[in-house]
């Protein structure tokens, strides 16, 4: 079940956005996008209460990012700045607003980047707080499974499911990032220029066995648009229309098996319209699982 009119119930409020740092600025695109297409109903959620963050990352580390204590605080790789912490805060308050809703509707968005690099000594890789390990944390009582599909492996995420017994990990991606497998985590580096795209496929039937056998409570999807052949560091190079059947592919799996699903926008290198448009693909194929041919797209015809 999807928002008023089918549109994907999405959260964003412009502090994700801080203009300074073209990373984050972005999501803004993304976000007037969506909105201008129709595409999802857009919430503002709170901020989370950084209480809520206790026991997640280290607390030397936690403390020192809340409060702009360099060098940590800049360790991810953007450098510090209030607007910054207040971003991040922000972004994890939609990553858990879109689980509540996701429990609601089904699925559910969340504008933001997963920070699938953070780690749970630091920040790493222009991710502050892993905002997908948050959940599973925010949960204990539910199993929650990450299926990673960004150009770079979910290295970050993997430390947090070996220490966390509810958390799972599925990363595919062409860049391995230090991503390799372990506890409650499985790796797939696919090149699709190299491999071609049926391994790809091959790759998410596996995360489709994974699923089937550890039966997760939730689902949540890191959407990522780097995976796109024009993107400069994208080494698994799948066209728009590949994108597009990968985001089908995975929300099939929610939606056959009655799991909800939480999907973020994760990672993207072009000009921010560029990613914007691909980030709406991904909506399109919410939309056309959730709803049947919405907007017209079909996985051969994605649009652009």
């Amino acid at each position: 079940m999807t928002g008023d009119a089918g549109r994907i119930p999405a959260f964003y409020r412009p502090e994700y956005a801080p203009e300074e740092v073209p990373l984050l600025a972005r999501l803004e695109t993304t976000a007037r996008k969506l909105e201008r297409l129709r595409l999802v109903d857009l919430h503002a959620p709170p901020p989370i209460d950084p209480s809520r963050l206790a026991g997640l990352h280290d607390e030397a580390y936690l403390q020192a990012f809340l409060a702009g204590t360099e060098p940590m605080a800049s360790r991810q790789g953007i450098p510090w700045s209030p607007r910054v912490r207040d971003a991040t805060l922000a972004m994890l308050g939609g990553q858990i607003a879109a689980a509540d809703a996701a429990q609601r509707h089904g699925i559910a968005m969340n504008i933001a980047r997963g920070f699938h690099h953070a780690v749970p000594a630091c920040g790493s890789g222009y991710c502050p707080l892993n905002g997908l390990a948050l959940l599973a944390h925010a949960a204990p009582e539910k199993r929650v499974m990450v299926i990673d599909c960004d150009e770079h492996g979910g290295n970050g995420t993997e430390e947090f499911a070996a220490r966390m017994p509810n958390l799972y990990n599925v990363s595919i991606f062409g860049t391995r990032f230090g991503c390799r497998g372990g506890t409650r985590s499985w790796a797939t580096q696919v090149r699709v220029r190299e491999h071609g795209f049926q391994r790809y496929l091959d790759a998410l039937d596996e995360a489709q066995g994974l699923i089937d056998a550890h039966r997760p409570d939730l689902l949540v999807y890191q959407a990522g648009a780097d995976c796109h052949e024009d993107d400069p560091k994208s080494q698994v190079g799948l066209s728009t229309a590949q994108m597009f059947a990968r985001d089908l592919v995975v929300f099939r799996m929610a939606r056959a098996r009655g799991i909800p699903i939480v999907f973020v926008v994760a990672g993207g290198y072009q000009q921010a319209q560029h990613v914007a448009r691909l980030n709406a693909n991904t909506v399109r194929a919410a939309r056309h699982v959730w709803r049947g041919a919405a907007d017209g797209a079909t996985p051969g015809n994605a649009p652009s």
